[in-house]
C-alpha cells in the first residue's frame, strides 16, 4: 500500500494566514491523500539560531514530513528550523524578507508584491480556502467591510452613502454584511444601525472560520471595500460578480492599489458607481482557482 505523504503546517494562529496555508493544503489533498500535522508556533516556535543550526526538538516525536508549509513572518524561523532538521522541502506563503527568501525551497506570493526570484511563484492575490461555487443565487448578496489599513484611511459617512445606494439599486436582493478584524467599533455600530429587512449585519466577532466561505458560495453579487484585498480575491475565487467600494487612499501609487485597478481594467471586478450600483448587469466572471493551480505545481515538485 502506498504511504500517505506527511505535511507539516506551521501556524501562527492568525485566521488570514491560516486561510492561505489551508487553501494550499486542502488543494493538495484534492490531488492526493496526505496526513497533515499542524504545529502552532505558540508552543513550538524555533529561534533564529535554531533555524541556522537546523535544530527543531519537536521533530523527534513527530512523523517525518515530506513537506513543510507556513504563512506569515512569525513562522519563518520555525519553517526553516523544521526543514533543516527533517530534510523536508519548505514552502512559505506571502513574501518573506528578501534576505531569507533563498533559504526556502519555494515562495508563493501575490503578483501585486512585484517580487521575482528563481524559487518564487506569483499568484493572483493570496491563496484562500474558498472554492468556485455552483450554488450562487442572484437574489442573494454579500457586503464585506474592512477598516483603516497600511494603504487606506476611513470615512464612515462615505461608506454609508455607498451602501444606501447599493440597497436602493438592488431592492430585489437580500444582503448580508460582515465586518473584519480591522473594522472599528464606530463603523460596526454604524453598520448595525443600517440593518433592516433588506440588510442583515453580522459582525466578524459573531462568525466562525467557515461562515465567509459559506456565504460566498451562496451570493451572486459581492461588494468589498478596497482596503480588504484578501476578501476581494476570496470573492473572485467564488465566481461571484465582485464590486469594489472605494476607501480614502493614503497613497494611490502603491502596488496594492495598482493590483486592484488592474482587476477593474481586466473586467474581473467592477468599481463602485453611484449612478449604476447594480452588479447584475454584468456577466458572472470565470472564478479564480489559484489554490488548485499552485497545488499541482507543489505536488509535482515535492510529493511525486
Amino acid at each position: 500500500m502506498t504511504r500517505k505523504s506527511i505535511i507539516w503546517q506551521i501556524s501562527d494562529g492568525k485566521r488570514g494566514h491560516e486561510n492561505q496555508s489551508r487553501g494550499l493544503i486542502d488543494a493538495i489533498l484534492r490531488i492526493q491523500p496526505a496526513e497533515v500535522v499542524t504545529l502552532e508556533i505558540e508552543t513550538c516556535q524555533a529561534s533564529w539560531p535554531q533555524a541556522l543550526l537546523g535544530k527543531f526538538p519537536p521533530a523527534d516525536s513527530l512523523p517525518k514530513p515530506d513537506l513543510i508549509i507556513g504563512t506569515g513572518s512569525h513562522t519563518h524561523s520555525t519553517i526553516l528550523a523544521a526543514g533543516r532538521a527533517s530534510g523536508a522541502p519548505t514552502v512559505v506563503l506571502m513574501t518573506p524578507w528578501f534576505g531569507i527568501l533563498p533559504q526556502f525551497d519555494l515562495c508563493i506570493t501575490p503578483e501585486h508584491d512585484g517580487k521575482s526570484a528563481a524559487n518564487l511563484i506569483c499568484t493572483k492575490g493570496a491563496l484562500n480556502i474558498v472554492r468556485p461555487s455552483t450554488t450562487q443565487a442572484d437574489n442573494r448578496g454579500l457586503i464585506l467591510i474592512g477598516g483603516p489599513s497600511t494603504h487606506h484611511n476611513w470615512d464612515d459617512a462615505q461608506l454609508q452613502t455607498q451602501l444606501q445606494c447599493i440597497l436602493e439599486s438592488n431592492i430585489e436582493i437580500q444582503w448580508r454584511l460582515t465586518t473584519s478584524r480591522r473594522t472599528s467599533k464606530t463603523t460596526t455600530t454604524a453598520m448595525l444601525n443600517m440593518a433592516n429587512q433588506q440588510l442583515q449585519v453580522v459582525p466578524v466577532e459573531e462568525t466562525t472560520p467557515d461562515w465567509l466561505p459559506e456565504q460566498l458560495s451562496l451570493a451572486g453579487c459581492t461588494w468589498v471595500t478596497e482596503d480588504s484585498v484578501s476578501m476581494v480575491y476570496e470573492a473572485l475565487t467564488s465566481g461571484a460578480r465582485v464590486g469594489i467600494l472605494p476607501a480614502p487612499r493614503k497613497n494611490s501609487s502603491s502596488r496594492v492599489i495598482h493590483g486592484l485597478e488592474k482587476l477593474i481594467a481586466d473586467q474581473r471586478a467592477t468599481a463602485f458607481n453611484s449612478k449604476q450600483a447594480n452588479l447584475l448587469i454584468h456577466a458572472k466572471p470565470t472564478p479564480l482557482n489559484e489554490a488548485d493551480r499552485i497545488a499541482k505545481i507543489v505536488a509535482e515538485k515535492f510529493l511525486k
